[in-house]
């Protein structure tokens, strides 16, 4: 089983944005790429699997994110913007493209919930985004 952390982002999370933010917030993990360079997964030095990121998408109805995410703890980072979905009166949702980002993580590996915690809100600091926390709220 495992628990999933989402980062909803008004910019897109890219390649070297990923890059910095992995250093920042989970330096002492080894990167692959897997399925078919659609997933990246973070390994620690036994290369046991500690955290798995799907690439970001590009959510073309940006109520839906309401939808998808209802009853989910959302977790903002303070001095970014916050996407107008979840502030509500700070402008049209329709005219904010939104990112969402996945990053899943797998149950009983140490530490992996503090480092998915750390890394999801350090992509939601540097592309102006929220994070919804898993089911219990996070870490």
């Amino acid at each position: 089983m495992s628990s999933d952390w989402t980062v909803v982002s008004l910019r897109e999370p890219d390649q070297l944005t990923m890059i910095e933010a992995m250093v920042a917030a989970v330096p002492d993990l080894n990167l692959r790429q897997a399925a078919d360079n659609s997933l990246l997964e973070l390994l620690d030095d036994a290369y046991e699997l500690q955290l798995a990121i799907e690439l970001p998408r590009l959510i073309r109805v940006p109520q839906e994110v309401t939808r998808l995410l209802a009853g989910a703890e959302i977790s903002a980072v303070p001095g970014t913007a916050v996407p107008a979905v979840f502030a509500p009166g700070s402008g049209n949702p329709a005219d904010q493209p939104l990112w969402w980002q996945e990053i899943h993580v797998r149950d009983g590996a140490p530490q992996a919930s503090v480092r998915a915690e750390s890394l999801s809100h350090e992509i939601a600091r540097r592309c102006d985004g929220v994070v919804a926390l898993p089911h219990g709220g996070g870490a």
